[in-house]
């Protein structure tokens, strides 16, 4: 039996992709990936993500999707299930853990068109919070972590230090109402219909 972890990251950033990542591994591999005691990405340090990262896939097969910010301008949601549509195929894999992105009143529906998505057959275990509960899903999000933060890091190196793309971040707020005051647009890295840049503007 082939095991399968997705999870995301970045899907509430105003800055960057959002990055979807499938860690699996052979039914008799999972104890080798559970050795390693992972938790979820955001209790982790970045240096600590990078360790286990590289740990991760030394045991198991891992698979990155990457999308765009041009792509983030339709429904997030709809994106987010095509990656992970796209992750099940891909594996081939017979059971698929996963870190559900909608609240109680969406579940049955998302898990219904992901299953429609991925036009095969697999075992389905599907929560909020996966990744603290289950330590294929804890994989697959910190293997998603690092590959946002690394191509955050690359958006700094042209565009300065604007944090790590957060709405919250002062530095990231910042940063996109300078570029906005210097350029009359945002900077092609930001999700320009997102709630947060509409406030800036209208300021």
């Amino acid at each position: 039996m082939r095991i399968l972890g997705i999870d995301e990251a970045g899907r509430g950033c105003v800055i960057g992709p959002l990055v979807v990542a499938g860690v699996w591994v052979e039914k008799n591999a999972l104890p080798s990936l559970e050795a390693l005691k992972l938790r979820d990405s955001k209790q982790l340090t970045r240096s600590q993500r990078t360790e286990f990262s590289e740990a991760i896939r030394e045991i198991a097969h891992v698979l990155v999707l990457e999308i765009p910010v041009a792509q983030l301008a339709e429904n997030l949601t709809h994106v987010e299930l095509q990656a992970m549509a796209k992750i099940i195929q891909k594996s081939s894999t017979d059971r698929v853990y996963l870190d559900l992105p909608v609240g109680p009143r969406a579940q049955s529906g998302f898990v219904h068109q992901l299953r429609s998505c991925a036009e095969r057959d697999f075992e389905l275990i599907a929560e909020n919070k996966a990744d603290v509960h289950y330590p294929i899903v804890s994989a697959a999000s910190i293997v998603a972590k690092v590959w946002r933060d690394r191509a955050i890091e690359r958006l700094r190196e042209e565009y300065g230090d604007f944090g790590w793309g957060y709405p919250s971040e002062p530095k990231t707020r910042a940063f996109l109402r300078e570029f906005y005051e210097r350029h009359g647009y945002f900077p092609e890295c930001a999700r320009a219909k997102w709630r947060t840049l509409r406030e800036l503007f209208s300021k």
